[in-house]
């Protein structure tokens, strides 16, 4: 027990369900667990399986044996700035490593969580983590519980243009790569659920399929370009203009539109020559799974239903080692009848206290322009302009009393407010998402959207990771 921390120890207690514990010191919390062990000693947060030898004990009552409180450990792979860990670590999980390539990410995640051990904060790229990478940081892996990787979603998104032959396509495969490393007994990967029907092209030196990509990346990207111009064009026709100059940008903006749409049309060209030397994402996973010596499940959860405040949806790939005995369901919905709303989220904000703009500056709201504003007043709550002057975010306003669609920050700002004729705030966005209150962020006003706007909310994290310790047959 002396060599645990007091965030586990912590988490000890919150599994005996002790009371009146927050507020001790380390000894103190040892002696209380050391009470509670004696008393009921047949309580125990440890995850083992029927074959699986009890990791370690302590003398309970009357000499018996009973199990010593280690917490599940779980290691995690583009953790970001830490939406699944939070929701882990608030079920009592112990992070063997957290990874993620993104430096303010990563620096956000330490400044919240104090427990993490330095040696097991990996900011690097995930092709270099191997079973000697982890030797030399003297990072313990044996017996691990649970690899989760929210694998970077880029070019899996629905939003936006997706590009099948962009390189991160294929870091599913790095993932799949450390399962073989670590052979944890449940491997999770979460995405987007459109990555359910991603094809991506063979990577096997084909010249025909190569040249093909080029152009389809030059198109790709003279898409984007237009695309760009397009936003702009049609944001400058909120202003006050004169009927000539009013008539020429709309002349303007047809023609861009005519542009992008002949860019779509070669783009969906290229795209059918190069099906036939595509495979689907999903079924390789499948596949190397199995070769791996794992069950797989997968499902689309729907993030309202287990108590967050969004409606986002994920992908949850589950893959269970089947030596372990577990037979894999998925969490059953908590509030499906009763979602939580962006008003519940909101409420749990002391504007006037803690979290007051003066003081707390991830809910200072961004210093819009007259004619930004303009556009956000005529948008309705709920519902979004009919051609969409910026990108998914800013072109839409959110409900009080419906739960928050996802929360996608276009032009380093989330959705319209409620009722104010501004976007929601970091705080506001990263609260929906299921941050304390006081989390605090690292880096630019934009990477601080883009890490809330990636981040799991922890609710429903905190969903499967409480499932996952509740499994009828243990890990």
């Amino acid at each position: 027990m002396n060599t645990k921390t007091k965030a586990e120890l912590l988490a000890i207690c919150e599994q005996y369900k002790l009371t009146k514990y927050k507020s001790k010191t380390k000894s103190e919390l040892i002696e209380l667990i050391n009470m509670a062990t004696q008393v009921t000693p047949s309580l125990s947060p440890t995850l083992t399986t029927k074959n699986t030898p009890i990791k370690g004990g302590v003398k309970g009552a009357k000499g018996t044996v009973v199990e010593t409180l280690v917490p599940p450990t779980i290691a995690e792979t583009f953790v970001g700035c830490g939406g699944s860990h939070f929701g882990f670590k608030k079920a009592g999980f112990k992070s063997v490593f957290v990874n993620d390539i993104w430096q303010d990410a990563i620096n956000t995640l330490k400044q919240n969580d104090a427990d993490l051990e330095e040696n097991a904060v990996i900011c690097d790229d995930i092709y270099k983590i191997d079973a000697e990478y982890l030797k030399a940081r003297a990072i313990n892996y044996d017996n691990l519980d649970v690899l989760i990787g929210g694998v970077v979603c880029k070019g899996f998104s629905l939003a936006g243009i997706r590009n099948p032959y962009d390189e991160r396509n294929y870091l599913y495969l790095q993932q799949l790569r450390l399962v073989g490393v670590l052979r944890p007994k449940i491997s999770i990967i979460e995405n987007v659920p459109g990555m359910l029907n991603m094809k991506i092209l063979r990577r096997d030196n084909n010249k025909e399929i190569e040249a093909l990509c080029q152009e389809l990346d030059t198109i790709c990207d003279k898409h984007k370009k237009i695309r760009g111009r397009l936003i702009a064009e049609k944001k400058k026709l909120i202003g006050n203009l004169g009927i000539d100059e009013m008539a020429a940008l709309k002349i303007g903006a047809e023609n861009t539109k005519k542009e992008m749409d002949v860019l779509s049309q070669q783009r969906k060209e290229l795209e059918e020559k190069l099906e036939d030397y595509k495979y689907s994402v999903v079924e390789d996973i499948e596949k190397i799974y199995g070769e791996l010596g794992y069950d797989v499940h997968k499902k689309v959860l729907t993030c309202s239903d287990y108590g967050c405040f969004t409606n986002r949806q994920r992908l949850f790939i589950v893959a269970v080692r089947k030596d372990t005995g577990i037979q894999w369901t998925y969490p059953e919905p908590t509030t499906k009848d009763n979602r939580p709303t962006v008003r519940d989220g909101f409420a749990l904000l002391d504007y006037k206290g803690a979290n007051n703009p003066t003081t707390d500056v991830d809910n200072r709201p961004m210093n819009h322009s007259e004619a930004t504003v303009a556009k956000f007043k005529q948008i309705v709550a709920g519902e979004k302009t009919a051609d969409g002057y910026f990108s998914r975010g800013t072109c839409s306003r959110l409900a009080y009393d419906k739960p928050a669609p996802t929360l996608v920050p276009g032009h380093s700002a989330f959705q319209v407010h409620p009722v104010e004729h501004r976007s929601i705030t970091v705080r506001e966005g990263a609260t929906l998402t299921g941050f304390d209150t006081n989390f605090k962020f690292y880096g630019s006003h934009s990477s601080r959207c883009m890490q809330i706007g990636n981040a799991i909310p922890v609710q429903m994290a905190y969903a499967i990771a409480e499932h996952i310790r509740g499994t009828k047959v243990p890990l």
